[in-house]
């Protein structure tokens, strides 16, 4: 019998986590499933782990392979799928037993290319947030309100001080196999490789659901302080990811869209700045390391002409920072504004 969902599980180097993620599936309330295990050249037990399980339910597939990264393992994954629909977890994070069996019967009863539910934040074992898809509840059937939500990916509309990001991530999702194979969809590697594919799979999709369901668990352990390496290859990643994201966005011929995208590079920027300041590197190099991202040619691009005054206050004033080459503070900036964050649990 066919299996009604496919569920991907790429692995590397999560031999103390990924035997939970795959008993959560193993205990799904939905049978007719099948569990591919992609160990992506993990240097632990994660594929011996995953050989074990092989032995214990025939629901359970395995394929090694050299370490490529997450989107060629989920690509890896998909080819040998053959379920009704495709879903992704990633092997650090587990889905509570109702979870497929909820994202399948929506699926069925609107006739749905992609169904997208929310999802729960765990810390230590502890729920600390729940999250539900802010359009829980709705299923959109026409080109022209999918658009509309597809906008949503490419970054936040102009004057938008909303501070949560559009939810784009692959695991709280499941897709109907044959729009990866009639349109040839694959994930790439590269930085924030699950808007990029979704951006794809939305534009092809007739029906998505959106549900009120929040069965995936993300783990977000709290981890001991430790001082990080700071690897200039990180430049090239945003500078790839913000360079396909502003070229996908002139294609749509619609200036929100490259608006959108241009807000997106900013807040990337941001981001940057974040990874730089908890890095190891020195004051002066850290400076260093801003001084060459902001300008970066191709990036400067991304951002350029986007109307800076419609941004939040904060960010307004952070990325005047930035193109003012007043890089210490905005590391300082940064270091506060994380505080913000702790103090209130965000």
């Amino acid at each position: 019998m066919r299996p009604k969902v496919s569920i991907i599980v790429p692995m590397y180097g999560v031999e103390q986590y990924v035997e939970k993620c795959i008993d959560s599936l193993l205990n799904q309330t939905l049978e007719e499933i099948e569990i591919i295990l992609v160990d992506d050249g993990s240097p632990d037990r994660s594929g011996e782990i995953a050989d074990e399980y092989v032995k214990k339910d025939s629901r359970i597939k395995v394929v090694h392979q050299k370490n490529a990264g997450l989107g060629p393992a989920r690509n890896s994954g998909v080819r040998v799928a053959t379920g009704e629909y495709i879903g992704f977890v990633d092997s650090d994070d587990w889905a509570k037993h109702e979870m497929f069996g909820r994202l399948y019967q929506s699926a069925v009863k609107n006739n749905s290319d992609i169904v997208v539910s929310g999802h729960c934040d765990v810390t230590n074992g502890i729920i600390t947030k729940t999250k539900r898809h802010p359009l829980a509840g709705k299923t959109l059937n026409s080109s022209d309100r999918i658009m509309e939500i597809r906008k949503n990916l490419y970054g936040h509309k102009l004057n938008d001080d909303v501070v949560e990001a559009f939810p784009m991530s692959v695991w709280i999702a499941i897709y109907r196999r044959e729009l990866f194979f009639e349109h040839k969809l694959e994930f790439q590697e590269i930085l924030s490789e699950d808007i990029i594919f979704n951006l794809s799979a939305y534009k092809y999709a007739k029906v998505i659901t959106f549900t009120g369901d929040t069965d995936y668990c993300y783990r977000k352990d709290e981890q001991a302080s430790i001082t990080q390496t700071f690897s200039e290859k990180k430049l090239l990643r945003y500078q790839d990811f913000l360079t396909v994201l502003a070229n996908m966005a002139r294609k749509e011929d619609d200036e929100d869209c490259v608006i959108r995208a241009k807000r997106t590079a900013i807040d990337y920027c941001r981001l940057y700045v974040g990874i730089v300041r908890n890095s190891n590197s020195s004051f002066k190099k850290k400076k260093e390391y801003i001084k060459i991202f902001a300008h970066t040619k191709e990036i400067k691009k991304c951002w350029e002409g986007y109307p800076t005054k419609s941004l939040p206050l904060q960010q307004r004033i952070f990325h005047k920072m930035i193109e003012k080459e007043c890089y210490g503070t905005a590391l300082f900036m940064d270091y506060l504004r994380q505080c913000i964050k702790k103090g209130f649990g965000k």
